[in-house]
């Protein structure tokens, strides 16, 4: 294990792809124990913060299938400051320079033409946070790189039940903000019997593209935004639901949304012709050019079978290119790519 730390360190310091090769599912009965040394790590980390970690609330499909490709933890942002915002003041309790973090903020500041200063104070603490990892932790590597103002990648190596310590790692994903937003926004359903490949970005990605079509960014982290006045219209998982239903003339429920299907169904029933024919091609053009699911080394994208149809009906329209469609995931879809270059 300690080759493969090696390993990690060096990734980072020559900016490669740290998680690359270094990573594998992780079984679910691992989850916990790998879980409770993270804690450990961190608790050993930020001593005066330790008990803020038992927050961590479980995201997405983790611990819902018998392997998950990685641990996405929600954390809400009024646990790790008081106020839900970064201030100077509350940064010696991390263990963080004031001046180091204001630096960092000045840095991004420069950089960014979008963000709030709260957004770009989160981005900069997180910053920091990563960097004492990739200091002081033997264990913990983050990938600098990726950070945003509420997520943050780090690598930590897999435990089991016993509490011994694998040659693999597995990828630990914070996200930061308001907990009821982050569980309502990543939220997968078990997995679906009839299509193994259905996750719950399925569902999200629809969601999104609902919003998206009316004028709204659907943003994960953070919560509903005007796209023209980027101000935050609602966080709360209630008001975006009764946003939604106003936008498409129909009363909306958890239920309704619970995954791609099921909000699939209640968009067919309650849409117009017009605004379901917009939302589905967003949908179809976000999904194609995105990378779903991993079968053996391949990365592949993924259609709903219900839209496969579509998908090739409207492949010219939407200048859908099909690049990461494999034959194990869409075979239908992939038939169709593969007999037009033949013709």
């Amino acid at each position: 294990m300690k080759l493969i730390m090696e390993g990690w360190r060096k990734f980072i310091q020559e900016g490669g792809n740290v998680f690359g090769g270094q990573t594998a599912s992780i079984p679910r009965e691992y989850i916990e124990p790998t879980l409770d040394k993270y804690r450990e790590e961190l608790g050993r980390l930020f001593p005066k913060k330790k008990e803020v970690f038992n927050s961590f609330r479980y995201l997405g499909s983790v611990g819902k299938k018998p392997m998950s490709g990685d641990i996405d933890l929600a954390i809400d942002a009024n646990e790790l400051f008081e106020g839900g915002e970064v201030t100077p003041d509350q940064l010696e309790k991390w263990g963080i320079d004031p001046d180091q973090w204001q630096k960092t903020f000045d840095l991004f500041k420069k950089r960014s033409r979008t963000r709030t200063d709260a957004e770009i104070g989160w981005r900069s603490f997180l910053m920091e946070l990563a960097k004492r990892f990739n200091k002081d932790s033997r264990m913990i590597i983050s990938n600098l790189k990726k950070i945003a103002p509420g997520t943050m990648f780090s690598l930590f190596p897999q435990f089991n039940e016993k509490g011994e310590q694998q040659d693999i790692g597995v990828q630990i994903d914070w996200m930061v903000g308001n907990v009821e937003w982050l569980e309502f926004a990543y939220w997968s359903a078990p997995p679906h019997e009839e299509e193994q490949y259905l996750k719950g970005l399925h569902r999200t990605q629809l969601m999104l593209s609902m919003f998206s079509v009316k004028g709204m960014s659907y943003i994960h982290t953070i919560g509903i935004r005007d796209k023209e006045t980027r101000e935050l219209v609602t966080n709360s998982p209630k008001e975006t639901l009764k946003i939604l239903g106003e936008l498409y003339d129909g009363e909306i429920s958890n239920e309704n949304v619970s995954d791609f299907y099921t909000l699939h169904d209640w968009l067919k029933e309650n849409a117009s012709k017009k605004d379901y024919n917009a939302a589905i091609g967003t949908y179809l053009k976000i999904l194609d050019s995105t990378k779903s699911v991993k079968i053996g080394d391949s990365h592949c994208g993924y259609i709903p079978r219900d839209l496969e149809d579509t998908w090739i009906e409207k492949q010219n329209e939407l200048e859908l290119s099909g690049k990461f469609i494999c034959k194990d995931t869409n075979e239908k879809i992939w038939n169709h790519i593969y007999s037009e270059q033949g013709q």
